[in-house]
């Protein structure tokens, strides 16, 4: 006899968003389980942000010291052990992994089963012998590294992030990267710094989710680096050729500048192919629980919630960038409706995204453009770095912030490129999803000397408006009385 299981929720998914679901139902009191196929941590702990940022602070500390000399700073010749650098993103995963442990979840309260889940019926699923009937379903499957359809691309051997993307144990003669979005460019500037010769080859623009007049500064400066951004290319062809691979582009660049149709032939030695994620929800029996899906994934309402109403998703699992914090924002949405029968509608203008290029950009609410085109006028800020004392203590001046607010001054985005933006962007999500206005920031107090005064220094310029009319009438009246 099959053997069952009853629970108020069940989550399908031990990535990121999953466990933060399975972990806030079960400190609510309520009887939770979590299914999960694979291991614990899903890819973002085996193959995600873990082991890249583990890797880019590796070429980070590289580059300070590379450039140690320039502050009076020297030492031994640099050299890289990539099989150093391999055991360093091992050790990292390894000290993460107890934190999003089978263990760790069942000692808070939380039903761990693993094994691949398929729904049944609307409000049951089947993980082999075991049949699970819950109240509510969260669907937190996460996504794939997708594939493009490049010609010769099966006849070549490639890898993904998922397939050994961080598994080199050699230097690379020249590495190509297919992708230009925030994780291809993170990968390529890392391996670069590491001393691998990189090329970066994508038929869009790169960064194609940020402020074009910001994602050009972070091109400038990889190509300034000595990476190849060749972006807005067609790939004609990819083939085998001794030593590695082969691709074949037109570039328009190229034929723009001179006779020809600028098709070229780009040889490398290795190929990384970062093209975005697709959702993970084959053989989840969709069909069965009445759950509609397309090719962006699990289709669902503002309140993250299924054509069949037992069921939400979250995460990499539906339309919207892969993101870790995405994930977890939404859990959190999710649970907070099912556990109070009240509708908490997901935010996608309060999620911040970012690449942790150098310079890192990150971006939080609406563009200038989507700003414009939803409230007609609108003030634009910018503040350069170079006028941030921290910025020119490290010699690091490069970047800027860019706000954009209505013209009552209620904050509608931002945008920063330069160090450690993807950490300066946090209090403008929080003003975002606060509906705060610019005033809010220019009172923010920090730290001297630090980047964080940033946000004060760009809500306090002339052109932020806070000093309006009626406020100047009543300081020069109450300058007439001395």
């Amino acid at each position: 006899m099959a053997e069952a299981l009853t629970a108020d929720i069940c989550v399908v998914g031990g990535g990121p968003g999953g466990i933060a679901a399975a972990l806030a139902a079960a400190a609510e009191g309520v009887p939770v389980v979590l299914i999960e196929k694979a291991a614990m941590g899903g890819a973002n702990l085996a193959a995600g942000a873990i082991p890249s940022k583990a890797l880019i602070a590796a070429a980070d500390l590289f580059e300070a010291l590379r450039l140690g000399p320039a502050v009076g700073v020297t030492g031994a010749p640099l050299q890289v052990n990539f099989g150093k650098v391999r055991e360093h993103l091992t050790a990292v995963a390894e000290a993460t992994a107890p934190y999003v442990s089978a263990e760790r979840l069942t000692a808070n309260g939380v039903k761990v089963v693993s094994g691949t889940a398929r729904f049944t019926g609307r409000n049951t699923l089947a993980v082999g012998d075991l049949t699970v009937r819950a109240r509510r379903f969260i669907l937190a499957v996460g996504s794939l590294p997708a594939i493009p359809a490049i010609p010769g691309l099966d006849t070549v051997d490639y890898m993904t992030p998922a397939s050994g993307g961080f598994d080199l144990a050699r230097k690379p003669a020249h590495l190509i990267v297919y992708g230009a979005g925030r994780y291809a460019l993170e990968l390529a500037q890392a391996h670069n710094r590491l001393g691998i010769d990189t090329t970066v080859i994508a038929d869009g623009s790169a960064l194609p989710e940020a402020d074009p007049e910001l994602a050009a500064i972070v091109v400038d400066r990889l190509r300034a680096e000595g990476i190849r951004v060749r972006q807005n290319v067609t790939v004609a062809s990819v083939a085998r050729r001794k030593g590695g691979i082969r691709f074949l582009v037109a570039d328009p660049a190229e034929a723009a500048d001179g006779p020809g149709d600028g098709e070229i032939a780009i040889d490398g030695s290795h190929l990384l192919v970062v093209a975005g994620r697709t959702p993970d929800v084959e053989n989840l029996g969709l069909a069965a629980a009445g759950i509609a899906h397309d090719e962006t994934g699990i289709v669902v309402d503002r309140n993250l919630r299924t054509a069949n109403r037992r069921v939400y998703a979250i995460g990499d699992a539906v339309a919207g960038p892969a993101s870790v914090a995405r994930a977890e924002y939404q859990a959190g949405r999710v649970v907070k409706s099912i556990l109070f029968r009240w509708p908490f509608p997901d935010d996608p203008a309060a999620m911040p995204l970012a690449a942790f290029t150098d310079p890192a950009l990150a971006s939080v609410g609406l563009s200038e453009g989507e700003a414009r085109r939803r409230h007609g006028q609108v003030r634009t800020l910018r503040f350069p770095f170079v006028e941030n004392d921290r910025a020119r203590i490290e010699r690091l001046p490069a970047g800027v912030i860019k706000v954009v607010a209505t013209r009552s001054g209620r904050i509608l985005g931002a945008a920063i490129v330069g160090r450690n933006a993807g950490e300066l962007i946090a209090p403008w999500s929080l003003a975002i999803a606060n509906r705060l206005p610019l005033s809010a920031m220019a009172d923010l107090v920090t730290p001297y000397p630090g980047r964080a005064a940033i946000a004060r220094q760009v809500a306090s310029m002339p052109e932020a408006g806070l000093t309006r009319p009626w406020r100047r009438r009543i300081i020069e009246l109450l300058r007439k009385f001395g």
